[in-house]
Order: C-alpha cells, then structure tokens, then sequence
C-alpha cells in the first residue's frame, strides 16, 4: 500500500511531475485521477480563468463512469435512480441511473484536493513536450505535459470544427428558484414536445431541491448561434406552462459545440512520425486530450465519458514521459476513432438528410430502444450491433439531391 504522507518528489530541475494547462473537465479529472493514483507525484494544474470548470452543468449516465473505483464520487451533485422523456408520440420513463456534475462543486473540491497545486488566471503562450512558458514569462518544466485547454472561440466565429463543416449543439440554461415545490423527483432529459425551431429542439430539467430547477433549452442546428432574448422568455414560458411560479433566476450557463460530420485531421495517421521502444522523439508536442483535439462524443458533444477514460488510461501507464504517454495515446485513439465514425455518419443523417424540423422524429425512435443501448450510446460505447438499430429502419428523409449525396457519402 502506498504511503498517502509521501511527500512529492520531483525530478532534479522540474517544477513538477506532471504539467495540465486547462482546467475544464478534461484537465481536472486528469489531475484528480493522478493524485489519487499517485500520491508521490505532484501535478500542477494550470487554469486562464478565475476558477475551475467554467461554467456547466454535466449530466451523464451511470455506465458512462462504470468500473471498479468510483472516483469521481466527490465530484459528483445530485444523482436519481430514473430519468424521463417526452416526445409527441412516445414518453417513457427509464430505470438508468444518471448524475450530474455542477461546475460549482468541481472547482470546490478540486481546488480543496489540489491546494496550490492550483493556479487560477495563469494563462500560457507556449507548451511543448517538456515546458510551458506563461504570458508572464515563467518557464515551468515537467517530463509530462498535458494539453487540455479545451476549443478555440475562433471555431465559432468560423462556424467550422478542425477547418471543416460541422452542425452545432447549443444550448441556454437557467438555475431557477421557485417559489413553490416543482413536485419533479427525477430529470426530464428530453422534452421534445415543443414546436420544432432552428433545427431539432427541446427543453431538460434537472430537479436541484424542491425549489430549485435548472431548465435549459437546446438545439441540433446549422449554427452555433444563439438569440438569448428569445430563449430567456421561452424557459420563462416552459416553466409557466409547468406550472412554476418562479422566485429568482440564479445562474444562466450557455453551452456551444461542435458536431463533426466527417473523419476529423486529428484522426488521420502521420506516417512521418518515428517510434523508437513506443517513444516518439521527433514530435515536441504536449499531450492533448483537450476538446479542441475532437475528445468529445462527436453525436452528443458530451465530454465527460471520454475525459474519464483518458484519466483512467493515462494514469494507468507504466511511464510518465509525454512521449510514451504521447505514443500510447495515438494507439487508444486509434480504437476511440473508429466508434466515432459511426457518430459522425450519423451526424451526417441528421444534418445532411433529415428535413431540420423532422429531426426530432429520429430521437423519438432511438428513444424508443432499449435502455442499455440508449446508456451504451450516451457512454460512447456502442456496439456494432447497436448501429443498425441507432440509425433505424425508416428514416425521416429529404427526397432527391441531398439524400443521395449522404448516401454516397456512406460507407
């Protein structure tokens, strides 16, 4: 058993054993699975903003996070014991376990496990395999560095994702104090009983307490563009409609990301890349796990299965040398691309194939499947069996040109 008072020991010249620059999601759970995995090694996890996490609400499945140690227990607000959605001709509730993460208590309990392992508004100008150097000039060195520092803004304003085209995942969410009980004892993820606008559209509620709700309006659009009048006075007239008379809006989180439709740049093999004992010694590049490098789930642009996976791997390895690590990750990202694909053909059905206010026709089918094909989904781990049934016998599609160009498009 590992002695949890060893005091870290750096190597001779470093300021640490492992440097993170980003402290989104994907950047805290690396830092948190390696000081529970190796306590002896300090991890410095830097962040541009004014705290960890951001601003979000993850909501994910149990089997999203399923293995023999439930680290990310700490973490983790509020969970349920079932879940509900509602479409025009289906509404069903299902038995799987779900949980959220709130950005809050993310930052909470890693800065209070961290400690001044954390720097907060430490922004970065330049990160190899073996440094990073700070807008203030500071050289901070490490024989690990790990790149999480998440999607540009500029990938919004060009509308594009990895320079190519992409549909968007969008949404506006408020924490909202009611002034009576909301009486909903379990998160409606889907409410698609709505007129269908900019794409497919839909409203989730998560139950907070007996008073609070976080009420979020979403969208599979063309854009990532939001008009937040519109929205703000529509979750107003949602929750009206639900019947809650609400006290307070306490916090607005808006999310924008990207959905892939074809094979990304960072997936594609570099034959010039040379490997010597599973070292790379030409690349001097940090190690990227960031959503910027496409680590999210490329249908529902949910980071979090993927950040807990890479967590797990990357703290599982023998070496932590980024170019080791480097080379290990281009081998587990070789059988992550391949489930990908298949997210991404059907991105390119939606997008490409369905009429935008016809969209919500395929959720209503896929949610009509079994639900450990629905988890598998959500976790990013469907199997091959499971595409049959996910894309559908009959599809809600476009007659003519662009119905056939999807199809020639797919494999």
């Amino acid at each position: 058993m590992q002695n949890q008072n060893v005091k870290p020991q750096t190597t001779l010249g470093m300021n640490a054993d492992v440097i993170i620059v980003g402290g989104g999601l994907a950047g805290g759970l690396t830092a948190l699975r390696f000081s529970q995995k190796h306590p002896d090694k300090k991890v410095l996890l830097l962040e541009r903003g004014t705290r960890l996490g951001g601003n979000h609400t993850w909501f994910f499945f149990d089997t999203s996070i399923s293995n023999n140690e439930n680290w990310l227990e700490s973490l983790i607000s509020k969970s349920w014991a079932e879940n509900e959605v509602r479409f025009p001709k289906i509404s069903r509730i299902s038995a799987s376990q779900s949980h959220c993460i709130r950005s809050d208590d993310f930052h909470k309990q890693l800065t209070l496990k961290l400690g001044r392992n954390v720097r907060l508004n430490c922004e970065t100008r330049r990160i190899t395999d073996c440094e990073v150097e700070t807008t203030s000039g500071e050289i901070l060195r490490a024989p690990l560095i790990i790149d999480a520092s998440g999607i540009s803004p500029s990938e919004q304003t060009n509308r594009t994702f990895a320079g190519a085209p992409c549909g968007w995942s969008k949404s506006l969410g408020f924490d909202l104090r009611l002034k009576k009980p909301h009486g909903l004892d379990r998160p409606l993820i889907v409410d698609a009983v709505v007129p269908q606008m900019d794409g497919y559209r839909y409203f989730s509620c998560l139950p907070l307490d007996e008073k609070r709700i976080f009420i979020a309006e979403h969208f599979l659009s063309a854009s990532p563009d939001l008009n937040h009048e519109r929205i703000s006075r529509s979750i107003r007239a949602y929750a009206e409609r639900a019947g809650w008379e609400i006290e307070s809006i306490e916090r607005t989180e808006e999310e924008k990301m990207p959905l892939p439709l074809y094979d990304l740049s960072f997936d594609q093999k570099n034959e010039t890349v040379i490997e010597f004992d599973s070292e790379d010694f030409i690349d001097q590049s940090p190690v990227s796990i960031s959503t910027g490098a496409g680590w999210f789930h490329s249908s529902t642009s949910d980071s979090l299965p993927d950040s807990v996976r890479i967590a797990d791997f990357i703290c599982s390895l023998s070496q932590h040398r980024t170019g080791p690590v480097r080379a290990e990750m281009r081998k587990f990202r070789d059988e992550w691309a391949d489930q990908q694909r298949f997210f991404r053909l059907l991105n390119r059905l939606i997008f490409r194939a369905v009429e935008p206010s016809l969209r919500y026709q395929v959720f209503e089918r896929f949610f009509g499947q079994r639900d450990d094909l629905i988890e598998r989904y959500f976790a990013g781990t469907s199997l091959r069996t499971d595409r049959p049934k996910i894309l559908g016998a009959k599809r809600p599609v476009r007659p003519g040109r662009l119905t056939q160009r999807w199809a020639e498009e797919t494999p």
